[in-house]
């Protein structure tokens, strides 16, 4: 028995470091994309369409792959979307043209998207916990974000997210399928989607705003007078409240920490439109990381727990944040340019109130579809 024991808790380790070292990889490699384009000559608007480029590929990707994942198994996903993607990154080292640089985006958006919704079903189904699986994400961003500081160098960059998705493949090599991970009946889309629409659109309408909000951030702090220092200080203190809150959310009522994160996000949205002092940044972005941990373990845990379609539903949430990923970047450029940075604030605020509206008759009902956990 304590073999066995010994033997679950370390594959459930390796899958948490999956994630950390795919966390890593992204975060390593994306943190200068915009730099490198503007070396390349690209325009403000073409550098956005870069990002939409990788986030309109990952969304139609992780879409496709996680519904096939339903029939055909997580690991054929899992392991082929690491070994892709370790291959995307390294590509990018070619980029010596915007139009170069915004195809090796969108393929490593595309093979991104072929591991990432299997692995969320993959790890559901070993059993770990979510909120800490999700959490080693947040860890690795923070490693991500520390190399690319320490290193600078894009093309080194590029090279360390390669060599660390390589290692992430490896390890998952040593994965076993879970015997319920595969089906004779492949899931249908829309029952799918329809059974959880209120999560997956307020989710939608709350990220959106947030990633309006993201492309114009460091801007809008730089305007304030803050260095890269302190810029870089703040994005850090996010990702490292996230690591701390999102390992202690799985105790909790999912539809409770999801209402809570879309509160949360309409407080900090509209926190960061007066907050001007160091002193409240630092809070601002402390309570920005309790709120996207809340959104994001909450919202993810209903849709997992919603029905054996787990690799169909985990892609379906993928791609609605995907979505924003690839919208939300004009969105943010577009308001700034017409009414400031505070007007990206106050938009992303009030896309949380929408949000907020949208998801309560979702946290209500769930009083009867979820059993009170201790």
């Amino acid at each position: 028995m304590i073999d066995v024991a010994e033997g679950e808790l370390s594959r459930r380790w390796l899958i948490g470091l999956v994630n950390f070292l795919l966390g890593f990889a992204i975060q390593g490699s994306i943190i200068f994309i915009p730099l490198l384009g503007a070396q390349l000559g690209a325009s403000d608007f073409q550098v956005g369409l870069i990002g939409a480029v990788y986030g309109g590929s990952f969304l139609v990707s992780s879409l496709f792959s996680g519904w096939k994942s339903d029939t055909l198994g997580r690991l054929l996903f899992v392991r082929w979307g690491l070994f892709i993607s370790s291959a995307a990154f390294a590509a990018q080292l070619l980029a010596d043209s915007i139009l170069v640089l915004a195809l090796a985006r969108g393929a490593v958006g595309f093979t991104l998207g072929i591991a990432t919704a299997a692995s969320i079903a993959y790890a559901f189904e070993a059993g770990i916990d979510m909120g800490k699986f999700s959490s080693y994400g947040s860890l690795g961003w923070i490693f991500g974000a520390m190399g690319a500081a320490l290193i600078g160098d894009i093309h080194l960059l590029f090279w360390l997210s390669f060599l660390v998705c390589l290692l992430a493949f490896l390890v998952s090599l040593l994965f076993q399928e879970a015997p319920s991970s595969g089906s004779s009946l492949p899931p249908k889309l829309w029952p799918v989607m329809r059974k959880n629409y209120r999560v997956y659109l307020a989710v939608f309408l709350r990220h959106l705003g947030a990633t309006a909000v993201w492309i114009i951030l460091p801007l809008y702090l730089a305007s304030l007078g803050l260095n890269k220092f302190w810029i870089g200080l703040l994005w850090g203190i996010n990702f490292v409240v996230q690591f701390i809150v999102m390992r202690c959310l799985q105790r909790f009522s999912a539809y409770k920490v999801f209402a809570f994160g879309q509160l949360l996000s309409i407080l900090v949205f509209a926190a960061f439109a007066f907050a001007t002092g160091k002193l409240p940044l630092i809070a601002v972005n402390a309570l920005l990381g309790v709120a996207w941990s809340c959104l994001y373990v909450g919202a993810l845990l209903i849709v997992l727990r919603s029905g054996e379609e787990r690799g169909t539903a985990g892609g379906i949430f993928q791609a609605t944040l995907n979505l924003c990923n690839a919208v939300g970047p004009l969105l943010g450029g577009l308001i700034a340019q017409q009414w400031g940075y505070r007007g990206v604030m106050f938009f992303a605020a009030g896309l949380g109130v929408a949000g907020m509206f949208v998801a309560l008759p979702e946290a209500g009902s769930g009083k009867k579809k979820e059993p009170v956990e201790l």
